[in-house]
């Protein structure tokens, strides 16, 4: 008598547990767009569990893209400073009431003024192809271009192939940045030059349009672009924001070098498969590797904490020797081949190291020149084994390989002024190298060794 009972119980033990499975299973799935829709009141009685779960607070604010650019004829390194500044503006403003949903998407890489392999496809380049976004979204919520086209076409429908955004604010410095000789952050809208409305070129994509196209003098750090988002705020209550910032690189830093901006840098590494063609490199030119070189980090930026620089990096010099526009726009500071292989050649006897690695921009007889003067000590540098690679590294995929294999360095000497060498610092702090190691600088002549250096600007933990 007791057996069909225990079997009874038995299966309804297991259709309970399927059940409860199921709902379970129903709440991980179901997105937030869905969300408010789902636990309004009518629904509450038959979802209590999935409703429970989500702050519908938060489900009333929009979901705000911001989208950015920078003026073309900035550089790869620039670009990445930039991306901090708005970096850290977003995961502020997702604290902020009415903006808790706001995520970044990132312009993508095109033709930059320092990438010269004409023979290779360079336009409308992602960032994963440089960087670990899964890194970056440790710190803030960031959309790749392709990510975010895939976005739009979800809640608009696949036959939404146009990109209508909703503000458009290209900003422009003011003529007169300083009131009685004192900066004050400041917005002032202008009459936009003709031909600033309707279609929007936008990094080569042809889909892109608005209507609300506004022209800002703008000085500044990234918060007053709250106070502006506020002004031209929409009256009525919508489910999606699109936002466009032009000429981004205006907006300032709120504190550089903080905390704030320090996470945000940490957040990006390096694309995997960047780091395994430097780490290759690395170990067969320079017989060089994390354990040996005590350059070992932890597998996630988040894990990271503020130690002892013991970082020893390996038996060679990095040197960033600029070259190309410095030799012009700051001719002043920038050395001659001769004299940059002088000093490079006094620190390879001071530190008893017979190697170089040499990270430059400079032309094949300028590298001939160079090594010349360095007939004693091994001159390398990174070039990629074949065409093919190449075009798969992209020529920012070269620099960020130079970048990995400087931060490994035993010491490292930079150009003045120049955001690679302030990439490379900032590489070397985070690993950990004691600052006599990093922070250097090249001057213009050898005989003048007392010249202005770049700032040092140390890492920053909690």
């Amino acid at each position: 008598m007791q057996r069909p009972h225990s079997f009874k119980l038995i299966l309804m033990n297991r259709t309970v547990y399927s059940l409860l499975l199921l709902a379970f299973s129903q709440i991980v799935h179901t997105t937030s767009a869905h969300l408010r829709e789902l636990c309004e009141k009518r629904d509450i009685f038959f979802e209590p569990y999935r409703c429970q779960l989500v702050d519908l607070d938060l489900l009333d604010d929009p979901v705000l893209y911001l989208l950015y650019d920078v003026n073309p004829s900035e550089g790869f390194n620039l670009r990445r400073d930039v991306y901090i500044r708005l970096a850290v503006f977003v995961q502020f403003l997702r604290t902020q009431r009415g903006y808790r949903r706001t995520r970044l998407v990132l312009p993508p890489w095109s033709s930059l003024v320092h990438w010269r392999s004409g023979n290779i496809d360079q336009q409308q380049l992602l960032w994963g192809n440089f960087f670990d976004l899964p890194s970056m979204r440790l710190y803030t919520d960031v959309l790749d271009m392709d990510e975010f086209f895939a976005e739009y076409g979800r809640l608009h429908g696949p036959g939404a192939t146009t990109v209508v955004l909703d503000e458009v604010y290209k900003l422009k410095h003011f003529e007169q940045m300083f009131e009685n000789g004192v900066f004050v952050d400041k917005f002032e809208e202008h009459v936009c030059p003709k031909g600033h409305d309707g279609a929007l070129a936008y990094f080569g994509y042809g889909n892109f349009t608005t209507d609300a196209f506004t022209c800002l003098h703008f000085q500044g750090s990234a918060m007053l672009l709250h106070r502006l988002l506020e002004r031209y705020r929409p009256g009525r209550p919508r489910v999606t924001r699109y936002v466009h910032v032009l000429n981004a690189e205006i907006v300032l830093h709120d504190l550089w070098g903080n905390v704030d901006y320090w996470e945000a840098r940490r957040s990006m590494r390096f694309a995997p498969p960047l780091v395994d063609v430097a780490t290759r490199f690395r170990a067969e030119y320079l017989n060089s590797s994390d354990r040996a070189d005590r350059t070992v980090r932890p597998a996630r930026w988040t894990d990271e904490r503020s130690r002892p620089r013991k970082a020893r990096g390996g038996e060679y010099l990095c040197a960033h020797l600029r070259r190309a526009d410095f030799l012009y726009g700051r001719d002043k500071t920038t050395p001659t081949v001769q004299s940059a292989a002088l000093q490079i050649r006094a620190k390879l006897l001071e530190l008893g190291l017979k190697t170089v690695f040499v990270a430059s921009d400079c032309t094949r007889m300028e590298f001939y020149n160079l090594k010349n003067y360095l007939k004693r000590f091994r001159v390398v540098r990174f070039v990629p084994e074949s065409y093919e690679q190449r075009a798969e590294l992209k020529d920012g995929g070269v620099a960020i390989v130079d970048q990995i294999v400087c931060s490994h360095a035993r010491y490292f000497i930079g150009t003045y002024e120049s955001t690679f060498t302030y990439r490379i610092y900032e590489e070397r702090e985070i690993i950990g190298f004691p600052k006599d190691l990093t922070f250097n600088t090249f001057c213009k002549s050898e005989k003048d060794m007392n010249c202005e250096k770049n700032t040092v600007w140390p890492i920053v933990y909690h």
